[in-house]
């Protein structure tokens, strides 16, 4: 009886030693589940496809941090960038950096009510990238106005910041996004203030730049089991200021509208996803004539192939302009439109050997694209802008990213796009494109996983 006694003393110290260990952890896991179902995210391009390596035990003061802030996204980066445009003019070769901090300040612990924000580098609606060696678009300017015509040269006097298009130096830092969210219900949710774009799982390059904003509002319903679809969406504001990526000094647009967007996406277990958003949107322009409502249907597949062997995804995205791109200058000062008014890009990535990851594809944009953002008046002069993703641009062009990863905690990273369609007109228009050949270099430090070695930091 003794020793049943002694046996008994022992299981239940282990028992109770389990259990202490058990609870808190339980708990911490319990205060990280998200407020509703999870939301496949496949619109943004993977960087890398090499998982991380275990996660080291988290610091003592973490979950106090997770308790008030839910961090998406906290990256430093470095690059060389070297560019030419279609007139064989070296129009970049600059070193640059770029910083990004995107989260949500929680005002309960769950995180269903809060305030989201994007902070960022860059001066401009699709560059989070600022220079800080190197030279411009000089050159470039120079060769696009020796061809252009009287009427051109007039319409150039109307753009905001003719000198200064590509211009990023500095690295000033902005929130390019506050907004209210809030959670009532579970799959319910409600933004309001400055947001980012709803891409579904089209990406930038069909879409707008993964660094584009606006104001506005948005509704977004996730439960697919009572509507079948994963996400259903709608969202209403102004898209603008091309040149304004501080909220606070574009805030008064928060009381206008030119965009609407009704979106939804279907996921299919976990290897496919696809969406189908209708968007209608009144670029503002200050050239009389230039301004009308574009409407616009963009559709996009993700899948998971790795079982294919060759490739690991592969995504496939288009869009449509269901009326037509904008009318610029021609023979004589008369005005004619561009056609075709579409596009698409595809893209696949492979995982090699565990060391790199490589991403390739090839993207198809129509000349006229630039006419989204109120740049329609750089389309009035013919210059090859546009506010998709600046490694995509106009035109016909292949291009690869390969990425190197050195520690869990940062990447070599690089981009070459190419234009191999040398027949860059639109209905007669010679149109001058900056980055007929492309090329990055540079690395990316993980600051979120340097400093949160846990998922608590979302």
């Amino acid at each position: 009886m003794k020793d049943i006694s002694i046996i008994v003393r022992i299981g239940a110290t282990c028992i109770a030693f389990a259990v202490s260990t058990v609870l808190p952890a339980q708990q911490i896991a319990l205060n990280n589940e998200p407020s509703g179902p999870a939301t496949v995210s496949p619109a943004s391009p993977p960087t890398t496809l090499v998982q991380p390596a275990p996660s080291a035990p988290a610091p003592t003061w973490e979950s106090k941090v997770d308790r008030w802030l839910d961090l998406d996204t906290f990256t430093y980066a470095a690059r060389y960038r070297t560019v030419f445009d279609d007139n064989g003019a070296h129009s970049f070769n600059q070193g640059q950096q770029r910083l990004i901090a995107d989260g949500k300040f929680k005002f309960d612990q769950p995180g269903r009510y809060g305030i989201g924000f994007h902070l960022s580098s860059g001066r401009y609606f699709n560059w989070a990238y600022a220079d800080f060696i190197g030279g411009g678009q000089s050159q470039f300017l120079a060769n696009a106005e020796a061809k252009m015509t009287p009427l051109q040269l007039y319409y150039m006097n109307f753009l905001p910041a003719p000198n200064g298009f590509f211009n990023s130096g500095g690295g000033q830092l902005y929130l390019r996004q506050v907004f209210l969210t809030a959670e009532p219900v579970r799959g319910f949710e409600f933004q309001f203030g400055g947001i980012g774009i709803n891409h579904g799982v089209n990406t930038e390059a069909t879409s707008y730049d993964d660094d584009g904003y606006m104001t506005g509002e948005r509704v977004t319903v996730r439960r697919p089991k009572q509507l079948w679809l994963s996400e259903v969406s709608y969202t209403r504001g102004f898209l603008g200021d091309l040149y304004t990526p501080n909220f606070f000094a574009r805030g008064q647009t928060l009381s206008k509208s030119n965009y609407d967007q009704y979106l939804v996406r279907k996921d299919f277990g976990k290897r496919v996803s696809v969406s189908a958003d209708y968007t209608w949107t009144a670029p503002s322009d200050v050239v009389p004539g230039f301004g009308y409502a574009l409407k616009t249907m963009r559709e996009a597949i993700f899948a998971d192939v790795h079982q294919s062997k060759v490739f690991d995804t592969a995504r496939f995205e288009a869009y449509q302009k269901l009326n037509g791109g904008v009318f610029a200058p021609g023979a004589n000062n008369s005005l004619i439109r561009f056609s075709p008014t579409k596009g698409f890009a595809l893209t696949v990535t492979r995982d090699i050997e565990k060391r790199f990851s490589v991403e390739a594809g090839v993207s198809d944009i129509d000349l006229s694209y630039g006419e989204y953002l109120g740049s329609s008046i750089a389309q009035a002069v013919v210059l090859g802008l546009a506010v998709n993703g600046d490694q995509y641009g106009l035109g016909k062009r292949y291009f690869v990213r390969p990425t190197i990863p050195l520690t869990k905690y940062a990447s070599l990273t690089a981009v070459y796009g190419h234009l191999f369609d040398t027949n860059s007109t639109g209905g007669g228009l010679t149109v001058d494109i900056w980055n007929t050949q492309y090329l990055t270099a540079g690395f990316v430090i993980d600051a979120k996983k340097l400093l949160f070695h846990t998922p608590a930091a979302r």
